[in-house]
């Protein structure tokens, strides 16, 4: 379940070398994996707007079409969610109402470097659509919002500096 999912993320973040950068990649490939061959593809060029190696989108569907169906793909990992807008008033926004990746970890890093950014550089360079995640450490929630270029998680105001509160990772990182 999400508990062993998170040890193992836990430990993965905590082995000595171990990289931001390659913690992203490990769930960017793992997504990639999960994905059936012929749905990148099809999601390219319906939603994405990509023909032929060209990009011509996305297209003005995408972001509400995506945060429609998406709840069904990952519900299981974040728990329940809603559509609703983007920060800009646009379509195309989720909210997860009570992150379970977020709640049962408590760590803004396992949140960072294995959900919020791997899952942004998924969806913009596999499948063609930009996203924002942004969570909110105060209330569990998070806001995804489709077709919207993300900030550089140094310029989020929105992003609490250092660890959270009674962090697990961290009383890991002081053993």
């Amino acid at each position: 379940g999400i508990n062993g999912l998170l040890e193992e993320g836990r430990e993965y973040m905590l082995r000595p070398g171990q990289t931001a950068e390659a913690q992203h990649r490990m769930v960017y490939d793992t997504l990639a994996g999960l994905m059936t061959p012929v749905m990148p593809p099809v999601y390219k060029t319906f939603m994405s707007g990509v023909i032929g190696g060209r990009q011509y989108g996305p297209w003005p569907w995408a972001p509400w079409l995506t945060s429609f169906v998406t709840p069904t793909f990952f519900g299981f990992l974040v728990g329940p969610s809603r559509v609703n807008r983007r920060s800009d008033g646009s379509l195309g926004g989720l909210v997860v109402e009570k992150c379970k990746f977020l709640q049962e970890s408590g760590c803004k890093g396992l949140c960072m470097n294995q959900c919020k950014l791997p899952a942004q550089q998924f969806f913009d360079q596999y499948l063609g659509l930009p996203l924002t995640v942004t969570p909110n450490f105060a209330t569990q929630e998070c806001q995804w919002s489709f077709g919207e270029v993300p900030k550089e998680p140094e310029a989020d105001p929105r992003l609490p500096p250092g660890c959270l509160s009674g962090c697990p990772t961290r009383e890991a990182l002081r053993e």
